[in-house]
């Protein structure tokens, strides 16, 4: 016996970039696997999604998509910045790298934080500690996971994921 037919998802683009397999997981164009316990998970907690590598990679995905990526990829290089536990000149070079790719005001990259935060960075990057950019993630994680992460939640491919649990 095959087994029920599995319903695809109805939604536009679905069939387009995911499909789902007959164990209930579903395949993404890179091969990676989301099944649809970590789609709940996801759907029902922020942090679940940005502290799972799959989870980071749809998010930025459609992140980028939204002119926002620049958004997580300061929140993961600060993360990463942090466990490096970095001293001295080590630590200047690392954070004036963070600076230059998101802070600056001539940035590519630039993050939208308020301007206490950023002159409070740019005041200390002289003699950085490994919290500096402490306040502004914080600022940036608030950002995510109120404008950014809700409509991460209402886009179609998000939906395909989620559209077999309810």
């Amino acid at each position: 016996m095959i087994g029920p037919a599995i319903p695809r998802c109805t939604l536009r683009g679905c069939s387009r970039d995911m499909s789902l397999t007959r164990k209930g997981i579903f395949k993404l164009r890179s091969k990676s696997s989301i099944s649809r316990d970590q789609a709940t998970r996801w759907e029902k907690n922020f942090d679940s999604l940005i502290n799972d590598a799959k989870g980071v990679q749809l998010f930025t995905d459609f992140a980028r998509k939204h002119h926002a990526a620049e958004n997580i990829e300061f929140w993961l290089a600060v993360n990463e910045f942090k466990k490096k536990k970095l001293q001295g000149d080590r630590l200047t070079e690392a954070t004036r790298r963070i600076y230059r790719t998101f802070i600056c005001n001539q940035s590519e990259k630039q993050i939208n934080i308020n301007d206490i935060i950023r002159k409070d960075i740019i005041r200390k990057i002289d003699q950085p500690s490994v919290s500096i950019f402490n306040e502004a993630q914080e600022q940036i994680y608030i950002l995510m996971k109120t404008d950014i992460y809700p409509r991460f939640l209402r886009d179609e491919s998000f939906l395909c994921l989620t559209a077999e649990n309810s």
